[in-house]
């Protein structure tokens, strides 16, 4: 693999030709792939020179003394800002001459033609001009950039002059020299600013919406000419600095070529990260508006403690903002903003943990009262022992802030060795842990966790509480006056005022270190201690004190780690290019050999990169490594979780989220999975699935995470990892046979950026996945499956028939007491108005009838929401029901669902001739009001029965063509003429009652209707009566033959859908389940009466789940055992299919089983996926930082600059040591392609 891969296809690398002269010459395009005639190049060389030749000018009259140096500066200054402003002005007139209506040939491009080729007319063409000066993106950009470009000229005029050069360095060779490769740099920093920005090598942003591009290079220059200034103006000292930074000014095109100083935007951010760590004590940060927030507030915390005159003052301040600040301030910030957009649901959802479709609310998990209690109570501790113990100093032993420094490296190590026991490896992964389960097995892992959790209980408290409270006490007695009053000296009184400033950006760091980094404080104040207690005679190192020593132990800390994960990572790559047969190249043992020899350069480039905490970049992911550019740690400059690859399988990750939190949170909290520091990379493990989780802040109590799901489609490359990963796993995790338990074993896999570190578990979804053949192919599966059908549908419509008729009475409840209120308010009203003689009996009675009770809709919503009828089965349905709710009584009896009439007949309702006059004038009744005054036989006006009623004809006794379909109707209008007075609470709704179907096409599905079913059911369902035994309501509704018929024509009219298909087998089964039913006259009918045509649905898989597993477990022989089995189905599955909504919603609301069905066409077999929720043990284990940031460096320059995105390149192919594709594939996008990446979420870790 490693030797057929290119690393660069032969396209790219004619791209890359191209570009990279334009990144050295500063953006002159000398080489554009075809052939240009020679104005092109004269013109770009002419607008890159002119500044140049105007320099060489004034240089020349300033070293003549013809002109003073500060007059040729301003003179040089405005002549450049004018020469951009007028290079710009040239360019928009032509543009802006280019008539609209070119010829189309002149348009018209050839295919063959290079992607960037330009037809060339003339010298003064439009087209010439804009390849030659590009028009800014933003018109304010002209004048902002030529006002840079301006005093930058200017002051580099000075900058370069020789008589500048002579006094620094005094050499006449050296002077040439550096003015030459000066202008030279001046000019290439110039030139974007004269055009656009050019493509460079640190590129960090995909795109470049301020065009802060073009003046990245203009800034370097500067900041350079600023410390000459300085030097000039204000200070001497700063000579020799002045000398390295002219040589570094000279240099600066092989530094932009390189790619070593980075865009501005992420310049500025890097260094508020730098200072905010380590001169104010915070955290890296979750996003850059933290980050700007935080040092805002940081900043004005410093200032109060530097100019307040007290020491006990800046002591409190320092404390307590340093306890407030390393809270979780942007979580309370992020919820806020949540509530203020009226988010609640996703700021729940993206900070809290969800347990069964609802947020758990636990202590920290987000901002409430208790949190606020808990703070508040923390900050008053904290105020008073800082407070007590700093102003009681005098008169504490002198003594005592010894024994607290040794008590402090006591907790220091009791930490570490209480949270390396808890994890799977000790001595620096080298070693299994002896007390670490020795299998995955459920009692076995749970047993030996319930015994660790007394050491994470322990650490639990030393770190949150009795840690940070020890070195609150021990700075409080270090940090004092010099034996004075602390309440009215200054803490800074003995010192001068540089080191004054140091002094206090320790006194601030240290305070909030203690809380927002406990566990790297305890080691930095240990250290501080000693150096302290062993150097008492050293007086700098007194009069630094612990403030400023604990700030550099910090930073040589944080810097000591960075390079041993740096070395890791390059002998890792550096080894496995080699013992990793698929990664050997022909170019392998040449860059093995120079390696060797050059391995102090190596090793110096490494140190270097540490020291700037900077990424190191293996270029091409082989063992040859560059410095890559500075950049905040979050290495991407999007929002984090702001876009991902989404597609069905990210809902497992978005359920697994909240639950994998949980058990993160645990296991930081404990010390199992190691201190969680910002730029922390972890990867989980657990069936066919990979988590990627990177830690983004650390604070007092919390820690932020960015939780990532990796794709389940496994790659060939995502495959070998995998594999590899798993192995790991199962060798660190399990122990083989012969080996001790008690001594433990070495790790096998030492050189792997991979650590396994612990094992948790969570609730998340089995997947199983089993292929049907041998199950639906058999002949009685068909049959079996449709005879399952029948039973769900009954027990589904009767279920879901009582259901809604419990709502409508509800609902009828909630208006009648309404309307009785009303009613009350009205006869009040009435007699106060009796009282005061305004109105008299007659006009307030009339006033009365007048108003109308308007019904009061309680909003209840139960069943399934379905689009609105069109309106002119809106408009049938009203006019149905106006017939059936004021209709006559005796016009039940001709339904025909009656058992007295000929099964063939049609009837007509009929009503009486006034049957549609309101009393009133004015209809007062909701229509669910009417469906029950209809389903209870209630009728308005009153009439004589005993004359014959007028006849209404039929609006559905035509002939209907919807969808083309003939769709002959069976009037169903009206309430049957049930026998029993409780049957109305299962009356089939109205809607349901126009079937498409004559009475002889039901007629010859009744046999089947499973009768003793049926009534079984009836029993299961609640038709409780007041003042009516269960059992004797029951036995009414049972024999109630009118309701039985009801249903069976219903039922069988439902199933008659399934068996017109004339189709069975597999291929029947399969289209069945998924809805793709072909059409017929009832199929039709359901797509308008969406509610039932989804029980339908559900009732068939229903029968299709439980046809599989009667082959599987057995017949079910009882009702009883239908009944069982269609209960679990109601309350614990979800069985349907994948691209619906609804299999969506069940995995987020965590439905405990679910099933669907699908269909392998390459293979042509039928399979079935089944998820069940349960806890699972899942693998974690910790990933090297410094490996994933090199590779993304990479990725960055491959993409970004190259646009090497060839999906076979070598750098994404498989790498089981680095895990190279599954690193990239974590990337953020666009560069990387997770499909599942959330918001940053707060964990607790008290």
């Amino acid at each position: 693999m490693g030797t057929g891969v290119p690393l660069l296809n032969e396209y790219k690398r004619e791209f890359v030709a191209k570009r990279f002269p334009q990144t050295v010459l500063g953006g002159l395009k000398l080489r554009v792939g075809y052939n240009a005639p020679v104005y092109v190049y004269v013109s770009q060389l002419m607008v890159f020179i002119v500044p140049f030749l105007l320099g060489g000018g004034f240089t020349l009259l300033v070293e003549l003394e013809a002109m003073g140096k500060y007059t040729a500066v301003y003179v040089y200054g405005g002549l450049m800002a004018a020469y951009v402003l007028l290079i710009q002005l040239i360019s928009h007139i032509v543009q802006a001459s280019h008539p609209t209506d070119l010829p189309m040939m002149k348009k018209k491009k050839s295919l063959l033609s290079e992607e960037d080729e330009v037809d060339f007319i003339s010298c003064c063409d439009p087209d010439t001009v804009k390849f030659i000066i590009p028009p800014k993106k933003y018109k304010v950009n002209i004048l902002v950039h030529a006002l840079l470009a301006g005093p930058m000229c200017g002051l580099g005029l000075l900058y370069l002059l020789p008589s500048t050069m002579d006094s620094l360095y005094g050499n006449t060779g050296g002077t040439v020299v550096l003015f030459i490769l000066g202008w030279f740099a001046l000019l290439v920093a110039q030139y974007p600013l004269t055009t656009v920005a050019l493509p460079e090598t640190a590129t960090y942003r995909t795109t470049d919406i301020l065009e802060l591009g073009a003046v990245s290079r203009a800034f370097y220059v500067y900041v350079l000419i600023m410390f000459d200034l300085i030097h000039r103006f204000h200070d001497s000292n700063f000579l020799l600095t002045n000398q390295v930074l002219h040589v570094f000014f000279v240099c600066l095109p092989v530094f932009w070529t390189l790619g070593v100083l980075s865009p501005v935007d992420a310049f500025l951010l890097y260094l508020l990260e730098q200072a905010h760590v380590f001169l104010f004590g915070g955290s890296y940060m979750a996003s850059d508006l933290r980050l700007i927030t935080f040092c805002v507030l940081s900043t004005g915390v410093y200032l109060g403690a530097f100019y307040i005159s007290s020491c006990l003052g800046t002591i409190l301040i320092s404390s307590l903002a340093g306890y407030l600040l390393s809270t979780d301030l942007g979580g309370l910030g992020s919820q806020l903003w949540a509530l203020l957009n009226r988010n609640r649901v996703s700021a729940v959802r993206d900070w809290a943990p969800v347990r069964n479709g609802s947020p758990v609310k636990k202590f920290l998990w987000k901002w409430g009262v208790l949190e606020i209690v808990y703070h508040t109570v923390m900050l008053a501790v904290v105020g008073v022992v800082a407070g007590l113990v700093n102003s009681k100093s005098q008169t504490i032993s002198s003594s005592s802030w010894k024994i607290l420094g040794y008590c402090i490296i006591g907790v220091c190590v009791f930490e570490k060795v209480v949270r390396d026991l808890q994890g799977v490896f000790i001595c620096f992964g080298l070693w299994r842990n002896p007390l670490f389960p020795p299998s995955l097995s459920s009692g076995t892992l749970k047993g030996r966790k319930k015994m660790l959790l007394t050491l994470g209980i322990i650490r639990r408290i030393v770190v949150n509480w009795a840690g940070p409270l020890l070195m609150l006490a021990y700075l409080c007695l270090v940090i004092i006056a010099n034996g004075e009053d602390t309440k009215s000296v200054s803490a800074t009184r003995h010192l001068d005022h540089a080191t004054s400033v140091w002094y206090i950006f320790g006194v601030v760091r240290v305070y909030r270190a203690i809380w927002q980094h406990t566990v790297h404080s305890l080691l930095e104040l240990s250290i501080s201690h000693l150096v302290l207690v062993t150097m008492t005679t050293n007086t700098t190192v007194l009069q630094w004190g612990i403030p400023i020593l604990a700030m550099l132990v910090s930073l040589c800390r944080d810097r000591l780690y960075n390079f041993s994960d740096k070395l890791y990572f390059y002998l890792t790559l550096l080894i496995s290019s080699w013992t990793d047969k698929k990664q050997r190249r022909s170019s392998t043992v040449p860059i093995i050999i120079v390696s060797v020899i050059l391995f102090p350069l190596v090793l110096g480039i490494i140190a270097v990169a540490s020291a700037l905490a900077i990424p190191l970049l293996p270029l091409f992911t082989l063992p040859m490594v560059l410095f890559s550019f500075p950049r905040p740690l979050r290495s991407w400059p999007e929002e984090v979780g702001a876009s991902a690859n989404n597609c069905p399988d990210t809902n497992f990750y978005k359920q697994l989220a909240p639950e994998l939190s949980r058990a993160l949170s645990s296991g930081f909290a404990n010390g199992s999975l190691g201190e969680p520091s910002p730029g922390n990379h972890y990867l989980v493990r657990y069936q066919d699935r990979l988590v990627w989780i990177v830690v983004l802040e650390r604070g007092a109590t919390y820690c932020v995470l960015n939780i990532k799901g990796l794709e389940l489609q496994e790659t060939s490359c995502h495959t070998v990892e995998a594999a590899r990963i798993d192995e790991i796993f199962e060798n660190a995790l399990e122990l083989r046979e012969g080996c001790s338990r008690m001594m433990g074993k070495i790790n096998e896999y030492p050189l792997h950026t991979l650590t396994p570190a612990d094992v948790s578990y969570i609730e998340t979804f089995s997947d199983a996945r089993n292929v049907l053949t041998g199950i639906i192919d058999t002949p009685n599966a068909t049959e079996d499956t449709m005879k399952a059908f029948l039973k769900s549908l009954v027990w589904i419509v009767l279920k879901y028939v009582k259901g809604n008729h419990k709502i409508k009475a509800n609902k009828l409840k909630g208006e009648s007491v309404v309307t009785e209120k009303q009613n009350v308010v009205k006869t009040e009203k009435h007699e106060l108005k009796e009282l005061s003689g305004n109105n008299n009996t007659s006009n307030s009675l009339q006033s009365t009838k007048k108003v109308p009770l308007e019904p009061l809709d309680l909003g209840f919503e139960d069943k399934p929401e379905s689009p609105p009828p069109p309106p002119y089965q809106a408009t049938v349905a009203k006019q149905k029901k106006m017939v059936s709710s004021w209709g006559s009584l005796a016009s039940f009896t001709d339904s025909i669902f009656s058992e007295d009439e000929g099964a063939g007949k049609k009837k007509s309702s009929r009503t009486p001739a006034n049957g549609n006059k309101h009393v009133g004038g004015k209809r007062t009744k909701s229509p669910d009001i009417e469906d029950l005054f209809d389903e209870f036989n209630i009728g308005m006006p009153a009439f004589d029965v005993t004359k014959p009623n007028p006849q209404v004809q039929n609006k559905f006794g035509s002939k209907s063509y919807g969808n083309s379909i003939y769709r002959p109707q069976t009037n169903l209008a009206g309430s049957p003429d049930y026998k029993s007075p409780f049957s109305s609470q299962l009356s089939i709704p109205h809607e349901w009652r126009e079937l498409p179907l004559d009475t002889s096409q039901i007629s010859r599905h009744v046999s089947k209707f499973p009768v003793d079913w049926y009534k079984y059911v009836l029993s299961c369902v609640d038709l409780t009566c007041e003042n009516v035994p269960k059992d004797q309501v029951l036995k009414d509704v049972v024999n109630d033959d009118t309701l039985r018929n009801c249903y069976a024509q219903l039922i069988m009219a439902c199933y008659s859908i399934f068996e017109s298909q004339g189709y069975s087998g597999a291929s029947f089964l399969y289209k069945s389940y998924m809805g793709e039913v072909s059409v017929n006259a009832m199929w039709d009918w359901l797509g308008e009466h969406t509610d039932l045509q989804a029980l339908v649905k559900k009732a068939f898989r229903y029968g299709f789940k439980l046809m599989i597993d009667q082959m599987l477990l057995g017949e079910f022989s009882t009702d009883a055992d239908w009944r069982e089995a269609l209960e679990e189905y109601d309350t614990g599955w979800y069985i349907g299919v994948e691209r619906e909504q609804d299999w969506t919603t069940a995995i987020l609301n965590q439905t405990p089983n679910m099933f669907s069905m699908g269909h392998n066409t390459q293979q042509s077999t039928y399979n079935s996926r089944t998820l069940t929720l349960q806890s699972m043990p899942v693998s974690i284990g910790r990933l090297n930082p410094e490996a994933v940031r090199g590779q993304w460096a990479n990725l960055g320059l491959e993409l970004l600059y190259m646009t090497n995105d060839d999906e076979e390149r070598y750098s994404i192919q498989a790498h089981p040591v680095l895990l190279r594709n599954l690193t990239v594939q974590a990337a953020d996008p666009p560069l990387g392609y997770p499909i599942y990446s959330s918001q940053p979420i707060s964990v607790p870790l008290a």
